[in-house]
């Protein structure tokens, strides 16, 4: 179960998630028009092409608007995607009024993108900002209809793959399992017995939300356990209208106001903060991959292993717009208070790493947001293996130089073993900053005669496997994984901690920068 999990997990890691979203609401709309025509769904074919059609021409005629008068790039998938979750929600219609509404909600959709903004990034969801803004004119409000038994099996499909491809499972599972737990409670509060109960849970909005709009990344909080909480409380919020349906004037408790006040509390957990940089410079550290450096306007708040959104504006930007998540490399509170990044050079290289090798020294660039749980705990004694591949050793170059800096401060030593598996002797990224740290190292090197004056704490070995692992590893069982790397190499990495009798297991998954 666990390897079938990891090989999807790869597979998913291929597609880049906004157009995976984007192609299962694609196939979820078409498949409600068919439905439709088989006389499943009691909405007319013609009012649900014609909201399809309204929903996402006017998402994404909106979305270029908007980035027109900001002066900024569209971000084209997203609109879409917004588009099409509207159409999924709004009541179908075939009236010019009811089609001029569903438009109006898509142009708020997307304006609220770049108008409600903290810390240079859209904050609130933002097809709900349109369904709760529209539904104030009390002239039309959400059906949901999607949530129907005949479209149930595609949304169940859809969703466990967002879910995974996202890696918020665990989050998504709470926001669902809960949500079912207290509507049942208060359907049967009100006189409904469990089997009616329990039949009614198809036709709630909840599958939707959970799985493809709470699950919009940029509006989540950073920690783990603060995705939990918001996926607590919108759950216990989709309740309200069964216990309380009150309205303030044509302010009435929905789910997508629901969701809002999750995005709220993210914005109060995240504190999300922008900082302008200039860059500083940059050296390549290996012949694939290069390091930039950069020089905040304003500290940024940081732990070492969090990522932060770095935009670096430029025209012609592709589909995957001109933002990255980047692990940040430098450790907190550097001296040359510089914030480094590295990327991995492909070719054809995107329009974002192209806009990036071309900045000038001193050019301006944004760092939108730092963010992420991929952090050491709290407790030193807990005993760790860090397993990483490629770019996926950033995270642990900050944490072992942070580590570092601390124990030279007095600190006690963790007990740390780092993994790095690399993919040729000339590809050992940050190779002189481990060895200052005194981590110990199992180096994987497809060919271990090939590297050369290794410190003597480090060891090399020609595979990874859980034979190797265990080689150098004392007690796996006690010792916690932090694993860092593409999809597949998560997978990967799963099946031989396993094998070398690792039990506890954390990952960040780096897809191609």
């Amino acid at each position: 179960m666990r390897r079938a999990a990891g090989r999807l997990d790869a597979a998913l890691g291929r597609v880049p998630m906004l157009r995976l979203v984007l192609v299962l609401l694609a196939v979820v709309s078409v498949a409600s028009l068919l439905l439709s025509l088989a006389g499943v769904l009691r909405y007319p074919v013609a009012a649900l092409a014609a909201t399809l059609v309204v929903a996402v021409a006017a998402s994404w005629l909106g979305d270029r608007a908007m980035a027109a008068l900001a002066r900024a790039a569209p971000v084209g998938e997203s609109a879409l995607v917004t588009g099409l979750i509207l159409f999924l929600v709004v009541f179908p219609v075939l009236t010019a009024s009811g089609l001029l509404l569903v438009a109006a909600a898509a142009l708020v959709a997307n304006a609220s993108k770049y108008l409600i903004r903290i810390g240079g990034r859209h904050v609130l969801n933002p097809a709900a900002t349109g369904l709760v803004v529209v539904g104030l004119t009390g002239l039309t409000g959400s059906a949901w209809w999607v949530a129907t038994p005949g479209l149930l099996p595609l949304l169940l499909v859809s969703g466990v793959l967002i879910a995974v491809r996202t890696r918020l499972a665990g989050p998504v599972a709470v926001l669902v399992v809960a949500g079912a737990v207290v509507q049942v409670g208060a359907l049967e509060a009100t006189g409904a017995d469990l089997p009616t109960a329990l039949a009614y849970l198809p036709s709630t909005p909840l599958l939707l939300l959970a799985t493809v709009m709470f699950t919009e990344p940029i509006t989540l909080p950073p920690r783990r356990g603060q995705r939990y909480a918001e996926a607590v409380l919108v759950a216990v919020l989709l309740v309200v209208p069964y216990v309380a349906p009150v309205s303030l004037l044509t302010l009435r408790p929905t789910p997508e106001l629901a969701l809002l006040i999750g995005n709220v509390f993210a914005v109060l957990a995240a504190r999300p903060v922008a900082a302008g940089l200039r860059l500083a410079g940059s050296r390549r550290l290996t012949p694939t991959t290069v390091e930039y450096a950069f020089r905040p306007d304003r500290p940024l708040r940081q732990r070492a292993g969090q990522f932060l959104e770095l935009q670096v504006p430029h025209r012609g930007s592709d589909l995957r717009g001109v933002r990255r998540s980047l692990t940040i490399v430098s450790a907190p509170g550097e001296e040359d208070g510089t914030v480094r990044v590295a990327v991995r050079e492909r070719t054809p290289a995107s329009s974002f790493k192209r806009a990036l090798a071309a900045l000038p020294v001193d050019g301006a660039a944004r760092a939108v947001t730092v963010t992420g749980g991929f952090t050491l705990p709290d407790d030193r004694t807990v005993p760790l293996v860090l397993v990483a591949s490629g770019i996926g050793i950033t995270p642990f170059v900050s944490q072992l130089r942070q580590e570092a800096a601390e124990v030279a401060a007095g600190a006690r030593p963790r007990d740390v073993l780092l993994v790095d598996r690399v993919p040729s002797a000339d590809e050992i990224p940050y190779r002189a900053e481990l060895a200052a740290t005194g981590v110990r190292v199992l180096l994987v090197c497809p060919d271990p005669a090939a590297v050369r004056d290794v410190p003597e704490q480090w060891h090399v070995a020609g595979a990874f496997d859980a034979a190797a692992v265990t080689s150098v590893l004392p007690d796996p069982a006690g010792r916690t994984a932090y694993v860092s790397g593409s999809p597949r190499f998560l997978a990967l990495a799963r099946s031989v901690l396993a094998g070398a009798g690792v039990r506890r297991i954390r990952t960040d998954a780096f897809s191609g920068y």
